[in-house]
């Protein structure tokens, strides 16, 4: 039995998805422009950052429902931006998201030959840009803690997420007035890879830490096989395409790591340099924000902190810490005029900062070596947030993974039968799957870092492509402490740092991985 797709767009903004024209699956026009769902990375690489997933899809607007000047549409007022958008399939009684939004924007096509409206729509992620946030200062914080404050500060539901604690520990972090996107990109990085942050089919920000891989089930065997050809299903569709990874390759990494120290004793972070006037009763509210972040901010002392040239006031900050506060100024009694208004608190500069330099001097090359060059990291790939160790860590991990070449493959599912389309309907990012393609040779695990969908015809077509990069292999025979059989030197040799054995890395919280090696 076929699958059946089901197209919400919540118009009333209720939270459901039950109101009269909710249903917009009936007027959607996939035969001649396909549903095209996509999301994970930039490009089908662990080390590249992930994207927003973006929704594409044109609605029948004969009846003009959809018409924003249409004061007789049943829907006048309501065809706006930010409505709820729930895209799903149903195969055997079992329902598969396969996309949880908003829409975005919309173009009206009026002519006789469209009649309808382009809607795009973004996901959960896509709805960070945009969003100012700003938080206090945090020491020995997680990334995934800090991800969460983040969101909290977005204003983003609490059950609408799903956060690793992370892997990495950062000394301090803070966001002062950043976008919140941009902020989630810059923890991403600070945790390395092949940490990701997605949403997931439900809605929720979905992150994922750098040591995912080694806990998840579904990373850790394939979850299926996949063939170029033959009678075994799920059998692969046109377009594959196998790329080399020549370009990618980075074996040359700098990180500017900050040290920061608290000052001791308490002094001026932010001072004003005009005279502050206000009329009884009026309220000033002053932004203070200062070159280096602080924590511990004294509320504003007469005498020491300001002078009141007349009048009486309440004075009060909002937040204790950050790299600024809000000052907030209450004249009482009578108009009030301050001068020399200071906020003072604990701040915690650079002191120095350490240059992290790490390189493959195989990759970059020798006459018996690969003579690839030397080709350094881009700076997305900088932990901004990260401590000394992690840093090292992350860069070893990268290391592992891209001083040498690792092909990409894109590969192919259409929905010829239910094999293949549960492959389509359930795999996910970071899944493990076996891929054969007999043409080029190639019979290896790959991780899924990119996916699209592409829906027509009601979904009697539905066509999902797969971005995978082949899975790192630890070399064999590698030494162990305290094995028996691989813990000598000279019969075994040492493994390739940034390359960590699920079976025997120590992961901190791990009831599975806590009593092995350290890993990174």
């Amino acid at each position: 039995m076929p699958a059946k797709y089901r197209v919400y767009v919540d118009w009333t903004n209720n939270g459901t998805f039950t109101d009269a024209g909710d249903d917009v699956t009936s007027r959607t026009l996939d035969g001649r422009t396909p549903i095209i769902v996509r999301y994970g990375r930039d490009q089908a690489r662990a080390l590249s950052p992930t994207s927003p997933s973006e929704v594409n899809l044109e609605l029948n607007n004969i009846s003009r429902d959809y018409s924003p000047e249409n004061t007789s549409s049943p829907l006048t007022g309501k065809v706006l931006p930010g409505r709820d958008v729930y895209i799903k399939a149903t195969l055997s009684g079992t329902d598969y998201p396969i996309f949880n939004g908003q829409l975005d924007d919309f173009t009206a096509k009026p002519d006789i030959e469209d009649r309808s409206i382009d809607v795009v729509c973004l996901d959960a992620l896509g709805r960070l840009r945009g969003v100012q946030v700003s938080t206090e200062l945090y020491s020995g914080i997680r990334t995934g803690e800090a991800i969460g404050r983040l969101l909290d500060a977005a204003g983003w539901s609490a059950t609408a997420r799903d956060l690793d604690v992370g892997a990495t520990v950062m000394p301090w972090w803070w966001a002062d007035a950043e976008d919140c996107f941009d902020a989630v990109m810059k923890l991403v990085a600070s945790e390395g890879p092949p940490a990701l942050i997605t949403s997931d089919g439900l809605g929720n920000v979905v992150f994922r830490d750098r040591h995912h891989r080694l806990l998840r089930s579904a990373s850790l065997t394939a979850q299926s096989t996949w063939y170029s050809a033959g009678s075994v299903e799920p059998v692969l569709s046109k377009p594959s395409v196998y790329n080399h990874g020549w370009k990618e390759i980075v074996n040359v990494l700098d990180f500017d790591v900050p040290l920061r120290r608290p000052s001791d004793p308490p002094s001026a972070v932010w001072n004003s340099q005009d005279r502050i006037t206000l009329a009884a009763g009026e309220t000033a509210t002053l932004t203070a924000r200062s070159s280096d972040p602080f924590y511990n901010a004294i509320t504003p002392v007469q005498d020491v902190d300001y002078t009141l040239v007349t009048g009486a006031i309440n004075i009060s900050l909002l937040r204790t810490s950050g790299q600024s506060t809000t000052v907030v100024i209450l004249a009482v009694g009578g108009a009030a005029i301050i001068d020399g208004l200071q906020v003072r608190a604990t701040a915690v500069p650079t002191v120095t900062t350490v240059v992290l330099h790490a390189e493959d001097s195989v990759s970059i090359g020798t006459a018996a070596a690969p003579n690839y060059g030397r080709r350094s990291a881009p700076d997305s790939l900088a932990p901004v947030w990260a401590n000394l160790y992690d840093a090292q860590a992350i860069q070893e991990v990268i290391l592992a993974r891209r001083a040498d070449r690792v092909p990409t493959i894109s590969v192919t599912l259409v929905n010829a039968n239910n094999t293949r389309l549960l492959q389509q309907l359930t795999r996910d990012l970071s899944d493990l799957v076996r891929v054969k393609l007999a043409q080029i040779g190639l019979d290896a695990d790959c991780f899924i870092e990119q996916i699209q969908h592409q829906i027509g015809q009601g979904g009697l077509e539905h066509r999902t492509t797969f971005g995978l990069e082949k899975a790192p292999v630890q070399p064999t025979a590698v030494f162990i402490i305290g094995s028996a059989t691989s813990g000598v030197l000279g019969t075994n040799r040492l493994g390739k740092n940034g390359l960590d054995d699920p079976s025997l890395v120590f992961v901190l919280g791990s009831d599975l991985l806590g009593t092995n090696l350290l890993g990174h």
